[in-house]
């Protein structure tokens, strides 16, 4: 049995798109991650007063746990710690953290 380009090439269209699925299925939409770590810098600059240069990175993050969008939030003076950040009934809190000794552990935090 003998494959012509024509199926070669609808079966590699469908498994890019199955593999396309997969891929968002466990990482989240890309807009919506960049939206969240949006959303986080202006609370974390605006709502909470850190200033933007204490900042080091914000990353939007998909929860497979939870099903929502967090951001990931590293800060200068403690680079090896993550806080994770996300909207709880319209709300952003801080719902995780990397060691419980961080500087940046706030009244949000449960």
């Amino acid at each position: 049995m003998r494959l012509t380009n024509r199926t070669v090439i609808i079966a590699g269209v469908v498994l890019a798109i199955v593999a396309g699925g997969i891929y968002v299925t466990l990482t989240g939409l890309p807009y919506k991650r960049s939206q969240i770590a949006s959303e986080v810098r202006e609370y974390l600059v605006h709502t909470r007063a850190y200033p933007a240069a204490d900042i080091q990175e914000i990353r939007g993050v998909y929860s497979l746990k939870s099903g929502d969008y967090e951001a990931e939030v590293r800060y200068k003076d403690e680079p090896d710690q993550n806080y994770t950040y996300a909207k709880v009934n319209g709300v952003f809190r801080l719902v995780g953290v990397s060691s419980m000794y961080g500087k940046h552990i706030d009244e949000t935090f449960y």
